[in-house]
């Protein structure tokens, strides 16, 4: 079960956000559902603040920097909330962090080569591959729409990726590439582990085993931040450590294929934000590619759901 703040938490945002709080009580599923598209927007928000910083140091430093400013965040929020560190089903939680950090690593370092909005929508082939990988990993049945989604998606993220011109932007989409498919792994353990992992303990996890695995990576070439580069960092960290407890939150009160077709509001507002921040603006091979993938996602997540909305 999530946490929930405290009374003496609630301040003088009570009065503001009771009405909304007293329609989702008891509701999980307009929860879940509120908290995936919130978390869609903080994930565009921190790839722009990410790809912003990415300019004046290392991918390692960076993404150290990132998950440090989470982890404190997230630490004092469990210690606000006296949420004892009690993990479960290790081996879930773990091929969940490992992947997870992983793929964060090949993501920062996607962003310095390709637009945020190519980058974000090739990584959004991952909730695709998820359900393809729940297949051997959870024993789920393979479906036509499963197979149809992951065709379609292999055509869109090629048109992303094959299409790209030059060896240093084509580096870049093959590691958003990479940072999918290890998303697709870390999805499915985050499923497992959310059974009986609270929320706010496995982004805990994450952002502490993340915080050591980067620094591991030291080396000469990291650089004293400047006021700016400080700033974005510790925006990047928060906007993660929001965007990842309502995800997680989101998807533990969901079914996976629910949770993933709500999430796919990241890829449009990553695009606006790219265009808006960076004047990054999409081509006709993005825009197919980019449609192909979405529409898979989108396809198997509504084609696989139990019920209607």
């Amino acid at each position: 079960m999530a946490a929930t703040l405290p009374v003496s938490a609630a301040g003088p945002l009570a009065t503001l956000f009771a009405p909304v709080v007293a329609d989702l009580r008891g509701r999980p599923r307009r929860q879940g559902i509120l908290l995936v598209l919130a978390a869609s927007v903080m994930f565009a928000v921190m790839g722009a603040l990410a790809k912003a910083a990415s300019d004046a140091m290392p991918t390692m430093q960076l993404l150290a920097a990132r998950c440090a400013v989470t982890w404190v965040a997230v630490e004092l929020l469990r210690r606000r909330l006296h949420v004892p560190l009690v993990f479960h089903q290790w081996p879930a939680l773990g091929a969940r962090t490992l992947a997870g950090f992983f793929a964060m690593a090949a993501y920062f370092h996607a962003l310095r080569f390709i637009p945020l909005g190519d980058a974000v929508l090739i990584t959004h082939a991952s909730p695709v591959l998820t359900s393809v990988a729940a297949v051997w990993l959870l024993r789920e049945r393979m479906t036509p729409v499963r197979a149809a989604g992951l065709a379609t998606a292999i055509v869109g993220v090629w048109l992303l990726v094959g299409t790209r011109p030059g060896e240093v932007a084509a580096r870049g989409a093959w590691m958003a590439a990479a940072s999918a498919v290890l998303s697709a792994v870390s999805g499915v353990a985050l499923k497992v582990a959310t059974r009986q992992n609270r929320a706010l303990l496995i982004v805990w996890a994450l952002a502490a085993v993340c915080t050591v695995s980067a620094l591991a990576f030291w080396s000469r070439e990291w650089a004293v931040p400047g006021a700016r580069d400080v700033w974005l960092l510790a925006g990047t960290g928060l906007a993660a450590a929001a965007a990842q407890l309502a995800s997680t939150m989101g998807w533990s009160r969901l079914e996976a294929s629910e949770a993933s077709l709500f999430g796919y509001a990241t890829p449009p507002c990553a695009v606006l934000v790219g265009m808006v921040a960076f004047g990054e603006v999409p081509g006709a091979a993005s825009l197919a590619g980019g449609a192909l993938i979405v529409a898979s996602g989108v396809g198997v997540a509504w084609l696989g759901r139990g019920r209607r909305i």
